[in-house]
């Protein structure tokens, strides 16, 4: 069971950690009190939705021997990564304005995505794959001696309960830390939904305030309250996660054989589809209707359609008619991931031993994730905006600032903004492979003299490559699908298929936006297979 004897301290963290965000609240201004309020109200709806349907799937996923488990879970590992507006696209194609259900059921006036209940709608759903694997990494590090006993007493749902889910309860709570960070962070969803100024969140506040007003000073200040409390409510959710856990990862344990359901199988296989289909067919099925809608003319008759011909068509042409699009995000994807490794690489090797040694991961973990992405491209936009001799001449005959030719010629920053979107997450994939790895190997290259650099280059790196390479399909996956850390330092003529579908979103082209989001949606399920057979691999590997 878990160190509950812990539990009084963990306690005492989340009390001072509400102290403290009701003094930022107090001490914050009535217009940023606002702001924190919402994105408060927003983070607790999301965190309502995911976390516990998250952890029932990683439940059915990892405990139970159900039919189709793989296949549901690759269709959750393309959800994982797939880009916030393509689920946005995809639920608004069903439930929102002009949604198949508003205009068939509904209503075009009030439909059920608008406001803060689509944006909750839309961020909780989001949140719900990587609750499922946050919490289904964490049931995967129980020791299977545990289980086996309590098997001779009780059945295999009261083992769920009993022991598998307190031991996975610092899993529980990070999986909610990484709602609230990935819900309150964003601005896809409310610039969208949030249109009252009165609905703002922190982040869409400082988004605005800087749009307007171009005044960065103006707008950090206004947002800073915001990131104090995210940065709280990291830091003591941090804390409570140490002390619930209270023991490293044991990467040699016996993983138990999946429970069998036995009369309950029908039941739980039903209830694990069913959320896969809602989570994962309802989107795909309404882009599909909206890539094929088309109006037909009889006389002076218009009747809407549908046309499986329509949806080739726009699907094959978006390569072509979003061209640079895709070029600008891969450039600005594969720079950013390959910045984003070595970083994470650097903060997880030393943190996989613990103690003093976590501090800088878990501290740039922190800085990264509680500051909003919009507050990110303004401070790029402070660091590179300068006319620094010496100067570089141009092929047009001009000269500029060196710093600016970097800033307006060349996609460095939209780059590092992306990398620090992509570190937290890769930095946590590597923490958690390096965690696994033998001491005693890694002890003895020490004794024989290997620095801790060579050992992780000649000991790790190998056993670990496949990992390492996951670590940089994220980051890549993650940065080509982010808006806000990019949107504001994106140099002109650098197209970003993100900031695009943003615009058609705005302007309702809503057949573009859905044939896009289509071929995303193959993209990322090919990233997802190549993700899948690595961790295959890797199983296969350490099963040998």
């Amino acid at each position: 069971m878990p160190r509950w004897n812990r539990l009084p301290n963990a306690l005492i963290a989340g009390s001072l950690a509400v102290v403290a965000l009701a003094m930022i609240s107090l001490l914050a201004p009535a217009d940023s009190r606002g702001a924190m309020l919402n994105s408060a109200i927003l983070a607790a709806g999301a965190t309502t939705i995911a976390l516990p349907l998250g952890t029932l799937l990683a439940v059915f996923l990892t405990r139970y021997e159900l039919p189709g488990c793989r296949v549901a879970g690759a269709c959750l590992g393309v959800l994982l990564f797939l880009p916030l507006y393509v689920q946005l696209a995809g639920w608004d194609a069903a439930l929102g304005k002009l949604g198949w259900y508003s205009l068939t059921f509904g209503s075009m006036a009030s439909p059920l995505l608008a406001g803060m209940r689509g944006a909750i709608w839309i961020h909780g759903l989001a949140a719900i794959p990587w609750v499922t694997l946050i919490v289904g990494i964490g049931l995967t590090q129980i020791d299977s001696a545990q289980e086996e006993a309590a098997l001779l007493v009780m059945p295999p749902r009261s083992v769920v309960w009993r022991i598998a889910l307190p031991h996975a309860l610092p899993f529980i709570l990070a999986g909610a830390i990484w709602t609230i960070v990935s819900t309150t962070s964003e601005m896809t969803v409310t610039n969208i939904y949030l249109i009252n100024a009165g609905e703002r969140t922190y982040t869409e506040q400082f988004y605005m305030t800087f749009a307007l007003s171009a005044a960065a000073e103006r707008a950090s200040i206004a947002v800073l309250p915001g990131v104090a409390g995210l940065m709280v409510i990291i830091g003591a959710a941090l804390w409570i996660v140490a002390q619930l856990r209270g023991q490293r990862v044991l990467p040699t344990i016996a993983r138990l054989s999946p429970f069998t359901a036995g009369n309950w199988q029908p039941i739980l296989t039903a209830c694990l589809w069913l959320l896969v289909l809602i989570l994962f067919g309802v989107p795909i099925a309404s882009l599909v209707s909206k890539a094929g809608f088309i109006v037909l003319h009889h006389g002076g008759t218009r009747i809407p359609s549908w046309s499986a011909a329509a949806v080739i068509r726009e699907v094959a042409i978006v390569p072509v008619r979003f061209a640079a699009e895709f070029g600008g995000t891969l450039q600005v994807a594969c720079g950013a991931a390959m910045l984003a490794l070595p970083v994470a690489i650097s903060l997880a090797w030393p943190a996989r031993r613990g103690g003093w040694r976590t501090t800088p991961a878990i501290v740039v973990t922190v800085l990264s994730l509680a500051i909003p992405g919009p507050l990110v491209g303004a401070a790029l936009i402070q660091i590179l905006n300068h006319d620094v001799p010496p100067v570089v001449y141009l092929h047009d005959g001009t000269y500029k600032s060196w710093l600016l030719v970097l800033y307006d010629e060349t996609p460095l920053a939209p780059i590092i903004a992306q990398a620090i979107r992509a570190v937290p997450l890769a930095t946590m994939l590597l923490w958690h492979s390096f965690a696994t790895l033998s001491d005693d190997v890694l002890a003895a290259a020490a004794l024989d003299g290997l620095s801790p650099w060579r050992v992780f280059a000649r000991i790790a790196a190998p056993q670990r490559w496949r990992a390492i390479v996951a670590a940089w399909i994220a980051a890549f996956a993650v940065a080509a699908g982010d808006l806000a850390w990019a949107h504001l330092v994106t140099p002109p003529g650098l197209d970003l298929l993100q900031r695009r579908v943003f615009g058609l979103v705005h302007s309702g082209v809503e057949e573009q936006v859905a044939a896009i989001s289509l071929v995303n949606i193959v993209v990322y399920a090919v990233l997802t297979t190549v993700v899948m057979f690595l961790a295959l691999a890797k199983k296969q590997d350490n099963n040998r």
